[in-house]
């Protein structure tokens, strides 16, 4: 299987094409928008499998004509997934299946899966979309709603605030306190993104663009000695876990140039305890 990113483009867009050229799709086919999600230039990553992702977005009102067993969970639940997998010559696809309506919702909140979707659709590029549906999400997913962005960060700050709180109770070295630890980095490196961007990417890319961020660059050696414990470097295992506390008041001194009045971020403790008893 070829591994060149444009050739593996091509072949889940012609997967995607010949998907919805098929009943009970091609009926509805002025209605449809196909979309490759994320189509990186670096995509598939090194030593991954390849796997590219669609997106097929359809109304409410269109979906009503789907047979039962499309139609009655995509309107329930707004999502149905489809998975074809990789071939001698081609990569695996997976297939999202969602209502309009569905994304448009997800634009409305900033929860982790939320901010997923809003960095998906900034990046995705239309496959099959005469109403240019794609234009007008990725437009939207640029813009967070009222105060989203400090809700995002404010939640983010306190998952990385429990990670650190986590390790002050494990020894410094094994397999618990690296999870911690990848914990922290995960929130840090979403807050990373999300101040960068507005949106931060899915887990297997976290790392990746998280790096190239202003955060993300001011971590670098605290995320190579992550990294290297991953891959069984104890003595990095323990350097990561004791900076964890200093990487933590590195990226507070940042979120302090936006946000130094408000106590979840001077006194996150404190304040996840009066959230509790509201």
């Amino acid at each position: 299987m070829t591994t060149d990113p444009t050739a593996l483009r091509e072949q889940a867009r012609e997967w995607g094409r010949s998907f919805v050229d098929l009943p009970p799709w091609e009926p509805l086919s002025e209605r449809l928008s196909l979309i490759l999600a994320a189509p990186y230039d670096d995509w598939p990553l090194p030593l991954a499998p390849p796997q590219a992702s669609l997106w097929l977005l359809v109304d409410r009102a269109s979906a009503s004509a789907l047979p039962e067993a499309i139609r009655r969970p995509l309107v329930d639940t707004g999502v149905v997934v489809e998975r074809r997998p990789a071939t001698i010559s081609d990569p695996a696809v997976e297939l999202t299946i969602r209502t309009a309506e569905a994304v448009e919702r997800s634009l409305e909140g900033v929860s982790r899966r939320d901010l997923e979707v809003r960095w998906l659709l900034a990046h995705a590029e239309p496959v099959a979309d005469r109403l240019r549906r794609l234009e007008r999400l990725a437009e939207q997913a640029r813009l967070l709603p009222d105060d989203g962005l400090e809700r995002a960060t404010r939640s983010l700050w306190l998952d990385a605030y429990a990670s650190v709180r986590a390790l002050w109770s494990l020894p410094s070295e094994g397999s618990r306190a690296l999870v911690a630890a990848g914990e922290l980095a995960g929130a840090l490196l979403r807050i990373a993104c999300l101040l960068d961007h507005g949106a931060h990417p899915t887990a297997e890319r976290l790392e990746v663009d998280g790096s190239e961020t202003r955060i993300g660059l001011r971590l670098v050696h605290w995320l190579d000695d992550l990294r290297a414990a991953l891959g069984g470097d104890a003595t990095a295992g323990r350097r990561s876990v004791n900076a964890a506390e200093q990487v933590l008041a590195e990226v507070r001194s940042i979120l302090a140039e936006r946000y130094r009045d408000r106590d979840w971020l001077r006194d996150p403790a404190s304040y996840e305890l009066r959230s509790r008893r509201r």
